[in-house]
Parts: C-alpha cells; sequence; structure tokens
C-alpha cells in the first residue's frame, strides 16, 4: 500500500535526476555553441582563403593554375586520411591484379587532377572566350549539335572525371547549358560557384528540383548535363559498375524517354604531361536514342548500362582522372544484390520444378510401350 512516506524517500531521487538532465541539457548546449563557433570561425576562415586564392587565380595563367591545384590536392590527399584509403580501396577493389604501387600513384594523381580542376575553375570567371577555346578544344563536337536538329535537345551524361569545369565552360560557348548540381553546404564557396557559373553563362538545377525542371530545358532544345558517376542512393538502380554492384543514376534514361532527347555521353580529358601541358580534349560519344514504344524499364535499363559502359571506357583509359575519393561501391549494396541473386535462383528453381509437375509425361515415363 502506498503511503506518505513513500513519495518523501522519493524526493531526493527525483531532485537527484533533474538536477542530471538540467547538467546534460546546459552540456549540450555549450557544446552546441562551441561548435556553432567553430563553424563561424571556419567559415571565416575559407571565405578569406577562397577570395585570396580566387583572386590571385584569376591573374594567372593556367598553368599557373594546375600548379598550384597540383599542390592543392596533394595537401588534401595527404590531410584527408579517410579519403585517401577510400581512393585506395576503390582502385584495388576495381583492379585487384594492380601493384600496391600503382594503386598509390593512381590515388594521388586522382587528387592532384581534383585539385587542378578546382583551380582552373576559380580562374575561369575571368577568363576570356579566346582563352578558354585556345584550352579546351573539341573532339566530337558535330554529335551534339548535330542532335539539336531534332528540336528536343540533348542529355549529357558526364562524370567528375579529368577537368569538369573546363569543360562545360568550353561547352556553353557552342550551345545553352544547364548543369544538375548537389549545392555544397559551404555557403561562401556557394556563393563563388554561382558567380562563376553566371560569368561562363553556365546555368544550374539543384537535383532535388522536380523532374519538370530539366525537362524545361530540354523542351527548350538546349543542353542538360547530368552528373552520372557518383553513388544514387537508395532509389538508384542496382547495377554493377565495373562488374561491382552499386547504386546507379537513372535519371538520364528516364528523361531521355519523358522527352525524346537523346544520350550523348561527354567527358573533359585532360593532356598529358599535366603540368608541362594539361589542355583539354572534350570528347563527344555517339548518341543514343531510346524507344518510346517499347519496354519502359527496358529502355531505362538500356540506357543507363550505355551510360555506364561510356563512363567505365574513358576511366579504364585514363584511371588516373576519375575522383576516386568518392565512396561508389557500398557493403549494403553488395548484400542487396546477394540478396536478390539469391530470390531469383529460389525463383528459377521453383518455377522448373513446377514445370516438372505440371508437364505431361511421356510413354516411356508413363510405363506405356510406344
Amino acid at each position: 500500500m502506498w503511503k506518505r512516506s513513500d513519495l518523501a524517500s522519493t524526493k531526493p531521487k527525483l531532485s537527484k535526476l533533474k538536477r542530471e538532465i538540467i547538467s546534460n541539457e546546459q552540456r549540450n548546449r555549450e557544446i552546441a555553441e562551441s561548435m556553432s563557433h567553430l563553424k563561424q570561425k571556419r567559415a571565416g576562415i575559407e571565405k578569406h582563403v577562397i577570395a585570396g586564392l580566387g583572386k590571385t587565380l584569376e591573374r594567372a595563367p593556367w598553368s599557373t593554375c594546375r600548379r598550384v591545384g597540383s599542390v592543392f590536392g596533394l595537401a588534401f590527399y595527404y590531410g584527408q586520411s579517410s579519403r585517401r584509403a577510400i581512393a585506395q580501396s576503390n582502385l584495388r577493389l576495381v583492379f585487384p591484379d594492380l601493384p600496391e604501387r600503382e594503386v598509390q600513384r593512381l590515388a594521388r594523381r586522382s587528387a592532384q587532377n581534383f585539385g587542378m580542376s578546382f583551380c582552373e575553375f576559380l580562374h575561369m570567371r575571368t577568363a576570356s572566350k579566346a582563352e578558354i577555346e585556345s584550352y579546351c578544344q573539341w573532339d566530337g563536337l558535330e554529335r551534339i549539335q548535330n542532335e539539336f536538329s531534332g528540336g528536343r535537345g540533348v542529355l549529357l551524361p558526364t562524370a567528375h572525371f579529368g577537368a569538369w569545369e573546363v569543360m562545360g565552360a568550353r561547352a556553353a560557348q557552342d550551345f545553352p547549358l544547364t548543369v544538375v548540381v548537389r549545392l555544397t553546404s559551404n555557403q561562401t564557396l556557394r556563393a563563388h560557384i554561382e558567380r562563376v557559373r553566371a560569368a561562363i553563362h553556365v546555368g544550374m538545377i539543384h537535383k532535388d528540383e522536380p523532374a519538370r525542371a530539366s525537362m524545361k530545358i530540354l523542351h527548350a532544345n538546349q543542353s542538360l548535363a547530368i552528373f552520372a558517376d557518383q553513388h544514387a542512393g537508395a532509389d538508384g538502380l542496382l547495377l554493377p559498375v565495373f562488374g561491382i554492384p552499386t547504386r546507379v543514376h537513372s535519371s538520364p534514361a528516364r528523361l531521355a524517354l519523358a522527352t525524346r532527347a537523346p544520350i550523348v555521353p561527354t567527358f573533359g580529358v585532360r593532356r598529358t604531361p599535366w603540368l608541362g601541358d594539361g589542355r583539354v580534349v572534350i570528347t563527344a560519344s555517339p548518341a543514343l536514342h531510346l524507344d518510346r514504344n517499347g519496354d519502359r524499364e527496358g529502355e531505362v535499363l538500356r540506357g543507363t548500362n550505355y551510360v555506364t559502359a561510356r563512363t567505365e571506357a574513358i576511366i579504364r583509359a585514363h584511371p588516373d582522372q576519375w575522383l576516386w575519393m568518392h565512396r561508389r561501391w557500398r557493403a549494403a549494396d553488395a548484400k542487396a544484390a546477394e540478396l536478390r541473386d539469391t530470390e531469383l535462383r529460389g525463383a528459377d528453381i521453383r518455377f522448373a520444378t513446377k514445370n516438372e509437375v505440371d508437364s505431361p509425361l511421356s510413354a516411356s515415363e508413363a510405363g506405356e510401350s510406344p
């Protein structure tokens, strides 16, 4: 039976618990305030670094951008141990017979190429049309230009490969170009990116915007570039890339079916030697037209596999120019693929067993004389 004395005995415990809760809340507020202060401090530092580096590189020649970018990329590579480990792990996964020394060399050069691309981007706001044209040349421009005659725009799947930013600046000089982007959380960098892309006349659509924003570009007979080389998240198609299951973006193929726009995978290859030459050659693949009257999901798969195959081919030809520091392959995808394959094998066995039961016996199987 409950007694008043029981309430009295619980009061000290409740008071202690209340003090602990208040103490925890206060500590959490202090941590949050500290984190906020650090973010503000980092944002301030980044603002000055980006502004200072941007002003310096805007006045510098392309060769200086590549040299500074090479050092910047190496600093990032050695300063970010987790990204370095991801790059090396990806290379071992895709090229299992590659010597370890070559794995490390390719991972380093990939980081250097990333640094070069970043510094080239900072330079582009003040780069003249002639300067961009002399630095970046076409191989297959007619493949894209011929497709505009259809009046349905052109889809340009691409990758974080070679000099992808320079490629966009040059392409925007030859036809209207909009890029589907993922906005960075760094406000200073985001503002600078928007200023540069406005200066080089490259439009932007956020990847989370409704599909009609992308369709509007294609219906206006313009080009739409989509970076289709990174992990697509849980909604992506579970398909092999370099023979390894992962989530792949199907949006280029789905947009192509919705608008009848052709798919022309396009990449900006950096010429070697990087520091001595480093100029860019844009390679445009043959156009693929999907059949709206065919099986829809089959056509989506055909378009997605085409983009994947062209991306794999260019990476195999120049493995040091792709951004290997991204978590392209994940354990959850391998498990999902294994589960799917197990279920498919089980379905095949059940189907075969059912056919055996349902099929009529031959005369010999039934014990009858022929």
